[in-house]
């Protein structure tokens, strides 16, 4: 077959999945054979699976698999994403701190399929099928290769449409409901899922990345002009921003928790004609549903469904979640309307945070974002800052998402 990476030996390897031999077990689960099934794979060539494949936290490789059944077949190929453990990413140093990798193992081999179960024959999925699963010597991930099977993540840049954040926030709103019976029937989330990439272990190294930021976004904010009570409401912020939303989403046991996705934005989406499933589930975290309500339709959604729409979504969201709950028969009180819209304004500042970060991601995909330089303290780093906040459609969101935080409340600290 044509080369398109690396070409990989076919002598297995204790230290290293870049063999043909650690692929026969995938492409057995692949196609449900049964284990006296003899399955040859005479060749496997490894690319990037992505423009970068350097992720936050992991490696991405798109591995395309030629094999025979039964040792004479007729040669097939198949391709599988591949998500590899590295310490040499930005945020390397955290897969260790968050347990990144025995999350997001657990939740492919123990919650999604138990969520799935609950809706049984409605046939819901909540994300690619997971087909093998290696912790040590290496830690990879292989799953299933959406694009082979027509879908593909959207444009960020634009922000998705209405509609399509409609799509996003029913297939929420059925992972969450799926998220309370499990409890229900299970008791507690293990402890890592406690916390998501809001955590106690990463306050120093958090708060140091976020002061540059909040000083640039502030400053950002004056040359548009923003009233002075504006930059003011965010000067309390300074040097506790992050030891704040780690406070602000500490779970309150007396009110409606989930387990959220945790990074819940559309470069984690994928998209067929039909359907919409959820990737990388790294952080995912229990506690209040605003984590991936304000996560998503700040950091996703178009100019204008971001504020215009973002009552309309909330809204959305709680029938999709309320019909959820009643069709898994769920015990748990069931929250209003009333109770999801609070719950959001009361952790609103994570909108702001998204706005001064996440956002510049997403709005600016023709830039390859430096995380180290858009948290450096240095001077070139607020030059590097100042460049992406004078950016045209950075500008167009603060002017339009400013005002709609601070109407709303979401600047200011909750006591």
């Amino acid at each position: 077959m044509t080369s398109t990476g690396s070409e990989l030996s076919s002598a297995p390897s204790a230290e290293c999945w870049r063999n043909a031999k650690f692929f026969e077990d995938v492409v057995r689960a692949d196609l449900n054979a049964d284990a006296s099934i003899v399955i040859h794979v005479s060749d496997v060539q490894v690319a990037n699976a992505n423009a970068k494949v350097e992720g936050y936290m992991s490696l991405m490789h798109r591995a395309a698999v030629e094999f025979q059944v039964g040792g004479a077949g007729v040669v097939q190929i198949r391709s599988y994403i591949v998500k590899e453990k590295s310490s040499k990413v930005f945020g390397g140093d955290f897969v260790e701190k968050l347990a990144v990798f025995s999350k997001e193992i657990e939740m492919y081999e123990t919650f999604l399929p138990a969520f799935e179960e609950f809706w049984g024959d409605a046939g819901i999925q909540f994300g690619p099928r997971v087909l093998k699963t290696v912790s040590t010597p290496y830690t990879v991930i292989v799953m299933e290769d959406l694009k082979s099977k027509g879908f593909s993540m959207k444009q960020r840049s634009e922000g998705l449409s209405l509609e399509l954040c409609e799509q996003v926030l029913s297939k929420v709103a059925k992972f969450h409901a799926a998220s309370v019976v499990y409890f229900e029937q299970n008791g507690p989330y293990p402890e890592d899922f406690k916390e998501g990439f809001l955590s106690e272990k990463l306050k120093e190294d958090m708060e140091a990345y976020y002061a540059p930021l909040l000083e640039s976004y502030i400053q950002a904010l004056e040359d548009l002009g923003f009233p002075v009570e504006v930059r003011e409401a965010l000067n309390c912020y300074r040097g506790k921003m992050y030891s704040y939303l780690c406070k602000l989403f500490e779970p309150d046991l007396a009110k409606f928790n989930v387990l959220n996705h945790g990074d819940l934005w559309v470069n984690n989406l994928q998209f067929s004609e039909t359907e919409v499933l959820l990737l990388d589930y790294q952080i995912a975290v229990y506690g209040s549903p605003s984590m991936d309500l304000l996560y998503f339709i700040i950091n996703s959604s178009a100019l204008d469904v971001r504020t215009d729409k973002f009552d309309h979504l909330i809204e959305h969201y709680h029938s999709e979640l309320v019909k959820s709950l009643k069709v898994l028969n769920a015990k748990t009180k069931i929250p209003t309307l009333q109770d999801i819209q609070e719950d959001a304004r009361q952790h609103g500042f994570l909108a702001c945070v998204m706005s001064m970060e996440g956002l510049l991601m997403m709005l600016v995909p023709e830039v390859e974002l430096n995380m180290e330089m858009l948290g450096s303290s240095t001077e070139a780093g607020f030059e590097y800052r100042k460049s992406f906040y004078s950016y045209p459609r950075v500008k167009s969101m603060l002017e339009k998402l400013v005002p709609f935080m601070w109407e709303r409340g979401f600047l200011k600290m909750v006591e």
